[in-house]
């Protein structure tokens, strides 16, 4: 064997460094909350030991508080700070509606008195139009009263899975943790989500740990006809694991249940019928997962706005943009009198789904697969149209608006579940044109900080 001499004047190898902790996690200090945030949080300084002001968020807590807090995690520009005292709260604190408010790290809102949290989701309705450009003094004109979702109305949600040596937890993660939180009871979901969760959780008890530990989250969805239910796990079930979850499907009288690992293709187990939502009196199939509005009555609010839209604008032509499996798209074409509607959508399950429905039902709609973030319709194309309505993921429609400030129709109707790319595309379409007629905020996230913006919009005559 040869011997390598080493070099007495070699570099070294690199040397671990001790890990460098953050001094402030940790620290403890009492505070006086200012305001509550975009995040439902409350904001607050403290004094830091070298004497500089440090910003906090903490949750639970509303303006005028007086709590300690204790550091936990580095956010932004500032630090995630958990209640471990309450000094003083204000008059205005509502006792919370759910036994896990403190514990959960989903509502952030219930201590919220119902009168101040309808003003908190307005006033984030205002900042959106203010920041897009609006005066103040036309604002208040221009934003209608916040349509809130009841409690017990979300018909769709993603239960977290962890089966351990301490038993089976199915539910949401708790604050400032990745630990999942057994939540028996939950004000805002529909009561047929959380009679599955509960027989869930007994259908795992019984079955293998081996088996039940691949499962990671379950996804549930409220159809017209039944529960639709998409399990995520690390690996396949057995032949034994299928025979029992088909039996579950029926005891629950499931709609489908399917499995899906990784990002491979969801498998179906146990599909009795087909998921079905109606849009206009037309059934519509939805696929494991599929994107639907958050609750019912959400989506009414908006349909209703759309339609209320369509009634005084009298357009011939459409374009249905980020269609989905047409939330909108036939409340267009059908809505009064009938008119031609293209709808365009990227994923093609949900062009597969919509365009089997439109056949079904004889509608004057052309379904259209195209990539809107990558390829946008054009303003050629746009020209063809006398109105177009897009609805985008939280990423909003950047390329698209330009498109559209370019060379868009006299009207557009923009739906919106992100404040913060609404105020951004807002600005480029009144950068090219359009002036904002009416905004409308609808709240499908009872006791979130999230916040749905639907707005009309007209093109200014040269």
């Amino acid at each position: 064997m040869k011997h390598h001499h080493r070099n007495p004047r070699a570099r070294g190898g690199r040397k671990r460094q001790p890990s460098r902790r953050d001094p402030l996690i940790g620290f403890e200090a009492p505070v006086t909350i200012e305001q509550v945030g975009a995040r439902g949080d409350g904001i607050a300084h403290i004094q830091a030991p070298d004497g500089k002001a440090v910003l906090v968020y903490v949750d639970c807590v509303l303006p005028g508080d007086e709590v300690r807090v204790a550091l936990r995690q580095k956010r932004g520009d500032g630090y995630g700070a958990e209640v471990i005292e309450e000094i003083a709260r204000t008059g205005a604190f509502n006792p919370p509606r759910c036994s896990h408010f403190k514990e959960c790290g989903g509502c952030a809102l219930q201590h919220m008195s119902d009168d101040d949290y309808r003003a908190w989701k307005y006033d984030k309705a205002k900042t959106a139009v203010l920041r897009a450009g609006i005066d103040p003094e036309d604002a208040d004109d221009l934003i209608a009263d916040v349509e809130i979702s009841p409690p017990a109305s979300r018909r769709r949600a993603g239960f977290s899975v962890h089966v351990g040596a301490t038993g089976v937890f199915v539910g949401f993660h708790g604050r400032f943790s990745h630990t999942v939180l057994n939540v028996p009871d939950c004000a805002v979901l529909r009561p047929e989500l959380m009679a599955f969760r509960s027989a869930f959780v007994d259908f795992l008890i019984s079955c293998p740990p081996d088996y039940a530990r691949d499962i990671k989250e379950v996804f549930v969805t409220l159809v017209d006809n039944g529960l639709d239910v998409l399990i995520q796990a690390s690996a396949d079930p057995n032949l034994d694991m299928r025979q029992d979850l088909a039996e579950f499907a029926g005891a629950q009288n499931l709609a489908r249940l399917s499995w899906q690992v990784g990002d491979r293709p969801d498998e179906p187990v146990a599909a009795r019928h087909t998921p079905l939502v109606s849009f206009e009196n037309v059934e519509v199939s939805i696929a494991p997962a599929g994107f639907l509005q958050a609750t019912l009555d959400g989506q009414q609010s908006l349909v209703n706005a759309v339609k209320q839209a369509l009634d005084e604008i009298a357009p011939r032509q459409v374009a249905d943009l980020f269609c989905g499996v047409g939330s909108f798209t036939f409340a267009l074409a059908l809505h009064g009198k009938r008119r031609s509607v293209t709808a365009v959508e990227s994923d093609p399950r949900a062009v597969e789904l919509l365009q089997y429905a439109v056949g079904q039902s004889g509608s004057p709609i052309k379904v259209v697969k195209r990539d809107l973030f990558r390829q946008p319709l054009t303003a050629a194309e746009l020209g063809a149209f006398d109105l177009v309505l897009f609805d985008p993921p939280r990423a909003g429609a950047l390329a698209q608006c330009e498109q559209l400030a370019t060379g868009g129709p006299e009207w557009v109707l923009a739906v919106s579940c992100n404040p913060a790319t609404f105020t951004r595309d807002m600005r480029v379409l009144r950068n090219g044109g359009y002036e904002i007629q009416k905004v409308v905020p609808v709240d499908q996230f009872l006791w979130s900080s999230h916040l749905e913006l639907f707005a009309v919009l007209r093109r200014k005559a040269v």
